[in-house]
């Protein structure tokens, strides 16, 4: 376009030039057409630079992102299905959870878990029909958890980048049946090629008079090629019309340990503490999560043996146990950020 202007001025100013002679051209003042060529080139250089600078900026946030502890933080969230990366799923999925529960002082109890997740096409993609158990909601993953109980409705997302995630969800839901609406936003970033943290504040407010107020904070460390630690604290208040009264907040640590693409293991250390009515440690919680791929990719199990120590039952030692099968159809990002494209090496790990 410069090119095309400055042919267009040289055309204009052509017979002003063959009439003047060349001492009378050195001495006579440029012309408007001159000075309007030389603004126009001095703007094009400034847009030159500013184009640069964005170019650098966008390459460099490009890097930052396809870094290891991006990889391997996709891969443990979706291979362990966390609620942050289901919460910020683009596309269908379905989730069928038979699940059997032993505990000591509980004794055993069985129960079925349905999560789907279907992508609306017909709204650009940026909407998604949800229905089934909200795990993003739940603080205690056991049978007698009455939160992860069915809800159906429709997430439409919003900005979104590799830092930012934004949606706002409406529906209704079954357990204590009320509609609900609300925004999310999430926040993330990496430090170095090894950290990374993330931030989540979901937003809701339902027709049976309260509020509730989700937030978790992810500090995320890769230890080795093989080992992913991360630190979550999570809270939640819930309004005073709510059954659950008070502020509860759950700190736990968690040690990911990749061993094939297909299978890990997961161990957590849960410290739950709730306000109401004084403050007081809720429940600890000490599990090893084995999770894996079955040969069929969309057949999934877990063994989780866990200890926990309950105020309920006096922090009285509480061994259990529970058993899954996992039966997901759908797309998932999580295997493709285990390998890049040019590392095509079975031993390569994150």
């Amino acid at each position: 376009m410069r090119h095309i202007f400055l042919t267009f001025l040289l055309l204009l100013s052509a017979p002003a030039l063959a009439i003047e002679t060349n001492e009378d051209a050195a001495q006579s003042p440029a012309s408007d057409d001159e000075t309007a060529l030389d603004e126009f080139l001095e703007e094009a250089d400034e847009e030159a630079e500013i184009d640069a600078e964005n170019e650098s900026w966008v390459d460099t946030h490009k890097e930052n992102v396809d870094t290891r502890i991006e990889k391997a933080t996709l891969w443990v969230d979706g291979f362990f299905n966390d609620s942050n990366y289901e919460a910020e799923a683009a596309y269908s999925q379905i989730r069928l959870r038979p699940e059997y529960y032993y505990r000591k002082e509980q004794g055993s109890k069985g129960k079925f878990r349905f999560r789907a997740r279907i992508n609306l096409p017909n709204l650009g993609r940026r909407a998604s029909l949800i229905a089934g158990a909200e795990d993003e909601d739940s603080f205690d993953d056991s049978a007698d958890d009455s939160s992860t109980d069915g809800v159906l409705g429709l997430q439409f997302f919003m900005k979104e980048s590799s830092r930012w995630n934004t949606s706002f969800t409406l529906g209704m839901k079954f357990n204590d049946f009320a509609f609900f609406l609300g925004p999310r936003f999430r926040f993330s970033d990496t430090v170095g090629e090894k950290g990374s943290y993330r931030f989540t504040q979901t937003i809701r407010w339902q027709t049976n008079n309260y509020w509730q107020f989700n937030s978790r904070l992810d500090l995320n460390r890769l230890i080795s090629d093989r080992l992913y630690f991360r630190q979550t604290f999570d809270g939640r208040w819930r309004g005073e019309e709510a059954d659950e009264k008070g502020y509860r907040t759950r700190v736990s640590s968690y040690l990911t340990q990749n061993l094939t693409p297909a299978s890990g293991i997961q161990y957590e250390f849960s410290t739950i503490f709730h306000t109401e009515p004084n403050t007081h440690v809720y429940k600890y919680v000490l599990q090893l999560r084995y999770r894996k791929q079955t040969r069929r990719e969309w057949l999934y199990y877990e063994i989780v043996p866990l200890i926990s120590f309950d105020k309920k039952y006096d922090y009285k030692f509480n061994p259990g146990v529970r058993l899954r099968l996992e039966f997901f159809f759908g797309k998932s990002a999580a295997r493709q950020f285990w390998r890049g494209e040019a590392e095509d090496s079975e031993e390569f790990r994150w």
